[in-house]
């Protein structure tokens, strides 16, 4: 695979790359004048382009030829609440590597933190980015942050959420071909009224015989939940 780079944009014609893919282009994998790379736009499309221009901020580069994949028979939505910058970071690139289409992040009751800065938010969205070219994926996850569990929810989806009442039963078969929602809690557990809407709202799973810490637990959701795309 040569290198990749990501472009927010069509690509069906020339592009034109600036910001953090310029200086990964032109100051550290010191592309040159002539040399081929893939461009991936996180809609599906991968290109193959030449680089034919560098200047001080920006590449420019001619699209050699295109390929669109299409989309995921269905959508997997995880609805994370806020952690500790460093633990978000790690289950939204592991999640996306796993095959997570979309995070709905919100502000739990209990939760760490009440809010993202735009840097913080542009982070997170770099960090899908990356791991989106790393894992060869064509499709970019969506990412929204919405001030409350209820203003996450996705009604046209099936939904889970996980449990850790020992009681509540394995993840095992689900819809095939239906858009999934999983919701996880923050390190001190959903509140009682976030709980009272999951109930109504969702089916509670238990994704271990052991307590998964919160940022764990939605990488075991995804990696369950994803199993049958493999089946297609």
């Amino acid at each position: 695979m040569n290198d990749r780079f990501y472009f927010d944009g069509l690509l069906d014609g020339p592009c034109i790359i600036r910001g953090a893919e310029f200086h990964h282009i032109a100051h550290v994998m010191r592309i040159k004048i002539g040399e081929e790379i893939e461009l991936v736009n996180g809609r599906g499309q991968i290109a193959q382009a030449q680089l034919q221009r560098l200047e001080k901020e920006a590449a420019h580069l001619a699209i050699l030829n295109v390929e669109q994949s299409p989309p995921p028979a269905f959508s997997i939505i995880l609805a994370l609440p806020l952690l500790r910058m460093e633990r978000l970071e790690w289950a939204i690139e592991k999640a996306t590597e796993l095959g997570a289409d979309g995070f709905r992040l919100f502000s739990a009751e209990k939760g760490e933190k009440d809010n993202l800065s735009d840097h913080q938010f542009d982070r997170l969205r770099h960090m899908a980015i990356s791991a989106m070219k790393q894992c060869g994926r064509l499709y970019l996850p969506s990412l929204e942050f919405f001030p409350s569990l209820c203003d996450a929810w996705l009604p046209s989806a099936a939904a889970f959420f996980g449990d850790t009442d020992p009681n509540a039963p394995p993840l095992s078969l689900v819809p095939n071909r239906s858009d999934l929602l999983f919701v996880s809690g923050p390190e001190k557990g959903f509140s009682s009224q976030e709980l009272e809407f999951l109930k109504q709202h969702a089916q509670a799973i238990r994704l271990s015989s052991h307590i998964l810490r919160a940022e764990t637990a939605p990488i075991a959701a995804i990696a369950l939940l994803s199993q049958p795309r493999l089946l297609q």
